[in-house]
């Protein structure tokens, strides 16, 4: 199972033919919950990063719940759940390595390079969810660019924008 959410992180197999398995969600979901938390608390105050990870995992739900609902495939909720929140697992996993290096040469004139690997993650992630978008929802390829890149906005930098309130 874990073979097979990863070839989707390399744009490989179908994202329709996802397994779904309602104990490897709780898996990937606390994977998800701790990675997350790791890196926000890296790069933010630990409260605010519990808070704001809380947040994206709640914006997430209603995204997907929202696409779902309105295609009337709620059934899918958790395979497409399992896959977006793997996936994001995957590029934290990605991200460790960014953030521990940002800190390193945070103030130095070395801190844009992790900067710009960490875009770079940021498009493979918007990249992973379009694909995941289109193959288990049907979407048109611009449709599901457009919506990953909608996802990365609202649950990212909405949960920066409720947190700073």
């Amino acid at each position: 199972m874990l073979k097979q959410y990863l070839s989707i992180c390399w744009f490989g197999g179908d994202p329709a033919e996802l397994p779904v398995s309602r104990p490897f969600l709780w898996k990937i979901l606390t994977f998800y919950l701790i990675a997350g938390l790791f890196i926000q608390s890296n790069l933010t105050d630990p409260v605010e990063a519990f808070i704001q990870i809380f947040i994206e995992l709640f914006i997430t739900c209603l995204f997907i719940g929202a696409l779902l609902i309105k295609r009337k495939t709620f059934a899918q909720f958790e395979r497409v759940a399992t896959a977006i929140l793997f996936s994001e697992s995957f590029v934290y996993v990605l991200a460790l390595p960014m953030a521990v290096w940002y800190i390193i040469v945070k103030e130095t004139e070395y801190a844009m390079y992790p900067a710009i690997a960490g875009g770079v993650l940021i498009l493979w992630s918007c990249a992973i969810i379009s694909y995941l978008l289109k193959g288990i929802l049907n979407y048109a390829l611009s449709l599901s660019i457009v919506l990953s890149i909608a996802y990365f906005m609202i649950t990212y930098l909405g949960s920066l924008a409720l947190i700073s309130m």
